[in-house]
């Protein structure tokens, strides 16, 4: 279902995210990454982080599952893109941090669990990781998809049963879209142990 609605939704996507100002989140997290350091961008959709972490000279690996996405990026990025499910990942310390920006909210929590594992993997030693999700408590639909809310508290029960990663910024951010500027986010910054 979530991958048909971004097949079916990718001009818009593109459209609506592309151009969106997200550059205090990108200092919290590169403060943590050394110059050319190797990333997995997760779900890269529009592109805008990838073409973001290209530019700063990281090398940068892109996935999505959505084929129409997938198509989008070959075109729009200089980066490797790769049609992939972070859910069917099998890198072995190969990435100095993962980027999954509003990917993970579609996940429900074994599946989260899950993801978490591959990526722990993927990372070396004392890598890092950026997630973020829709700030509440809530798993509901939303026009036509699954989404799974998180505050600090839901999050860090989650976190309480992966000991694997370290919590080392969390914090809350109002959406960069105009016309979603009442809905807030969450922002995970997690270092593998």
């Amino acid at each position: 279902m979530i991958k048909q609605y971004y097949n079916a939704n990718a001009s818009g996507m593109i459209e609506n995210t592309l151009e969106l100002d997200l550059k205090p989140i990108y200092e919290r997290f590169e403060k943590f990454l050394k110059p050319g350091a190797k990333l997995l961008d997760v779900g890269f959709g529009s592109g805008r982080d990838s073409l973001h972490f290209d530019a700063k000279g990281y090398e940068v690996v892109s996935i999505d599952f959505a084929l129409e996405v997938y198509n989008r990026g070959k075109i729009l990025l200089n980066t490797e893109v790769l049609l992939v499910d972070v859910k069917d990942i099998k890198y072995k310390n190969e990435f100095d941090g993962i980027w999954a920006s509003a990917v993970f909210f579609h996940f429900n929590e074994d599946e989260i669990r899950d993801v978490l594992v591959r990526c722990h993997e993927a990372l070396v030693d004392k890598g890092v990781m950026y997630i973020s999700f829709k700030y509440g408590n809530e798993e509901l639909i939303r026009h036509g998809r699954f989404f799974n809310d998180f505050n600090e508290e839901k999050f860090n029960r989650l976190m309480s049963q992966n000991g694997d990663f370290e919590i080392i910024e969390i914090w809350q951010t109002q959406d960069a879209r105009q016309d979603h500027l009442d809905q807030n986010w969450l922002n995970v910054i997690l270092k593998k142990k």
